[in-house]
């Protein structure tokens, strides 16, 4: 029997009410050779019985019943048993259009390529209403070689500063399909995002450098669920620490494959954004005043924040962003705290 053509590795934890939108827009795929694996992440709901019925309804779908380690481990258990030509990762509180794999996989076909992205659509929770769309491309885009993918990398670790965002390129795993055989000969794994918030940019730069051909297309086919009590919808305090190791795990791997600096001035970029969205934006209701300014004056006198923005021009951002990097630099915690209620 030939390996199907994609592996979709999907980790399960708490997510029974979102598991069966989910599960429908995998097993209703136009593109029916594709293998699904749920690794039941050691959820304490009723997903470990569900993932078996899935499997016992459809013999594609495959189930690992794992302890609870993480989302990034999670997904290493899935690809220790894919057997697919390509593999995909899908978050279990989010869904797919049903056209999604075929158009990813006649795309990588037709142009050879390792990796082929697309766009994604932000949904409110009941998703009845689209939030936000992203698409890094209005017509498929190929990248041939390894300069430009190079530079796709640097794109997905920040952006050049008169850019309206922080990175030119989304660094998420989900709306995408990766070489199989690319990530066995290289033994790439993802770490856990307990070591690294993270974890998806971290995969891309252990395995971008080894791609040969790769393409981003203008469909917007995944659907990325807000869902305020996932890893991303929540403030927990000391999270700064973790953007912080990140940034400095960037810059490592980055040094490590390129050696010269002309990267640090984007990933500068993005440390910076890190801290502008913690102050402004990551700090959530519910948490007393008394915390949320402690918090900020604590990020604000940061070490590595303020040696990075001790020299970073960040007059040349965008003029919003200015203002509120500024207000950061010179630790004007009053003027913060009136501003976070426009930001």
């Amino acid at each position: 029997m030939n390996p199907p053509k994609i592996s979709i590795i999907v980790p399960v934890y708490c997510v029974e009410k979102y598991l069966p939108c989910c599960m429908d827009s995998l097993l209703g795929q136009t593109l029916k050779d594709i293998e699904i694996i749920l690794a039941d992440d050691g959820s304490p709901d009723r997903c470990p019985v569900m993932c078996d019925e899935y499997a016992l309804q459809d013999s594609r779908v495959k189930v690992i019943h794992k302890k609870n380690e993480g989302l990034g481990f999670a997904r290493n258990s899935g690809l220790e048993i894919a057997t697919g030509e390509f593999v995909a990762f899908v978050d279990s509180d989010d869904f797919v259009d049903l056209n999604m794999y075929e158009i990813l996989y006649h795309a990588a076909k037709q142009h050879h390529l390792d990796t082929v992205y697309c766009g994604v659509k932000r949904i409110n929770n009941d998703h009845t209403a689209v939030l936000q769309c992203i698409h890094e491309v209005d017509k498929v885009t190929v990248f041939d070689g390894k300069e430009q993918i190079k530079q796709i990398l640097i794109g997905m670790a920040g952006a050049e500063l008169s850019y309206p965002k922080d990175r030119e390129y989304e660094m998420t795993v989900w709306h995408s399909i990766y070489s199989m055989k690319i990530i066995r000969e290289n033994s790439i794994r993802f770490h856990s995002e307990r070591e690294f918030i993270s974890e998806d940019i971290i995969f891309h730069l252990d395995y971008l450098p080894k791609a040969g051909k790769i393409a981003y297309l203008p469909d917007m086919l995944y659907f990325w669920r807000y869902n305020a009590e996932s890893l991303t919808g929540k403030f927990r305090i000391g999270r700064f620490e973790q953007d912080k190791k990140l940034f400095k795990e960037i810059r490592r791997k980055l040094s490590l494959l390129y050696g010269a600096d002309d990267f640090s001035i984007r990933v500068n970029r993005n440390f910076v954004g890190y801290a502008r969205n913690a102050v402004f934006k990551g700090i959530a209701k519910g948490v007393s005043k008394g915390d949320v300014k402690k918090e900020i004056t604590r990020i604000c006198s940061d070490e590595e924040l303020q040696n990075v923005l001790s020299y970073f021009p960040c007059y040349k951002l965008p003029v919003k962003q200015v203002v509120l990097v500024l207000l950061i630099k010179y630790k004007l915690i009053g003027l913060i705290l009136m501003a976070r209620r426009f930001v």
